[in-house]
């Protein structure tokens, strides 16, 4: 047996452990130095090639593992089998193979097997599929360095928007104030001036005061009394100019006020600068196939089995008897974890890997089909003739991210790589961005009501 390598099998035979020198492929045993010339000798095995010990240890291990003779009947291989692909030995034939008619004789299909045009079609094929992953690795090497590449670029071109928004900013900040200080100038320029008319007025009628106190000390009773009539023409003056300048548009309080703009208002409900996204281009890599048929003669050839051979089974009953009414089930998560659309109640079930209940999402609408896509491990639930909404929902914090608003009911959806096809009704099978932004119609028809739309890769 292969397995006792490194024991000599003739000293093994006789119950002495002794280590083997060589190895004799035809006798399928290790050789100590003593029974090597023992085995050279005798005319059976003179002609039998050996290798020695530290040079067939080289051998893979599964290599190592092959026996010579069969395991069944412990004979000498003698015949191969095509039809059955295997080795059998005298016994094999007449037991299992005795209605087989390719049966070749095992020492003309090994003979010069290693100059063989398989072998040799092997090794080429062999260093070929070598040069291939050197190819795919330097390709994924170069795709790495292309990532990190775009990553710093995109990072920069954020940076540069956030630096454009901060700098527009400030220029309409700076505008603002400027006109802040601008209205506050005007209006205070307003008031001192109206206060500098009252302070003109005042120091007018504390001037009648000091004329009436003098005429009333010195002055007689003929001069009093002429000199009254002029107070009383002034005092009605300046009472005329009191309410004249109560009745000044500028004797208004003044206060002044800011109102945001809406469109600025909008900025702070902006979530981000832009959507980052994977986008796949074609493998660029050109391997090398050899279609030589000569390397299949020593391959077995594996027959496809039809659709009709398969047989299905019963791997797992789920219990959703609470569930209004499931119209598809779309979801199976990378974790294993399942999700349902309950069309009545108008949300989604959330089902551990082994089939039990775990979590709901309740929708503000009905609940027609879902598809999940990993890029940003979200699912779009389409509501059918519940409203014209597409919910992007984040099943880890379970609420809704975004909602994409359509033009007509949405029913059955599917994600086809990086976008959403869904069935639009009336219109047709349309494709949208995972943003809502840029939706063309893939083909255009009336679609009827409860269609569903699925994507081949």
């Amino acid at each position: 047996m292969a397995s006792y390598w490194t024991v000599c099998g003739v000293c093994n035979f006789r119950k002495v452990n002794t280590a083997s020198v060589v190895w004799c492929s035809e006798c399928d045993e290790g050789l100590c130095g003593e029974c090597i010339g023992h085995h050279g000798a005798s005319k059976s095995t003179r002609n039998h090639a050996t290798i020695s010990i530290t040079e067939y240890q080289k051998l893979p291990p599964n290599v190592l593992s092959i026996t010579q003779t069969c395991q069944k009947h412990t004979e000498q291989y003698q015949t191969f089998c095509k039809k059955h692909d295997c080795p059998c030995c005298r016994r094999c034939v007449i037991e299992t193979h005795n209605e087989c008619k390719d049966l070749k004789a095992i020492d003309d299909i090994v003979h010069d097997i290693k100059s063989s045009n398989a072998f040799l079609e092997v090794e080429h094929i062999l260093a070929e599929m070598l040069e291939n992953v050197r190819k795919i690795c330097e390709d994924r090497t170069e795709n790495l360095k292309w990532l990190q590449d775009q990553r710093v670029k995109i990072a920069h071109d954020i940076n540069q928007t956030r630096k454009k928004i901060n700098d527009h900013l400030d220029k309409i900040q700076d505008k603002i104030i400027k006109e802040l200080y601008a209205n506050e100038e005007n209006e205070s320029k307003k008031i001192k001036q109206l206060m500098s008319e009252i302070e003109q007025i005042g120091e007018d009628i504390a001037d009648l005061q000091v004329k009436q106190n003098n005429i009333r000390q010195h002055a007689s009773e003929l001069q009093s009394f002429l000199a009254l009539k002029y107070i009383e023409i002034e005092v009605s003056d300046k009472a005329e100019c009191i309410q004249s300048v109560l009745k000044n548009e500028d004797m208004k309080i003044k206060a002044l006020s800011f109102e945001v703009n809406k469109e600025v208002q909008n900025i702070c409900r902006i979530q981000n600068f832009g959507f980052v996204s994977v986008q796949s281009k074609s493998c660029k890599v050109v391997i090398d196939i050899n279609k030589n048929k000569e390397a299949q003669l020593i391959v077995p050839i594996l027959i496809s089995k039809s659709i009709d051979d398969i047989k299905l089974s019963n791997k797992m009953l789920i219990d959703l008897q609470s569930a209004g009414c499931v119209r598809h089930v779309s979801a199976i998560l990378p974790n294993g974890k399942m999700m349902f659309c309950d069309y009545n109640n108008g949300n989604l079930i959330g089902l551990k890997s082994n089939g039990t209940h775990e979590f709901e999402i309740q929708l503000d609408t009905l609940a027609i089909d879902l598809a999940y896509f990993e890029r940003e491990n979200s699912i779009a639930v389409t509501s059918g003739n519940g409203s014209n909404a597409i919910h992007i929902i984040d099943p880890i914090s379970r609420t809704i991210k975004r909602t994409i608003q359509s033009s007509e009911y949405p029913f059955g959806i599917a994600m086809n790589k990086n976008v959403l096809v869904y069935c639009k009704s009336g219109k047709g099978i349309m494709e949208v961005q995972l943003n809502g932004a840029s939706e063309k119609a893939l083909l255009c028809f009336s679609m009827p009501p409860y269609s569903y739309v699925a994507c081949a890769w």
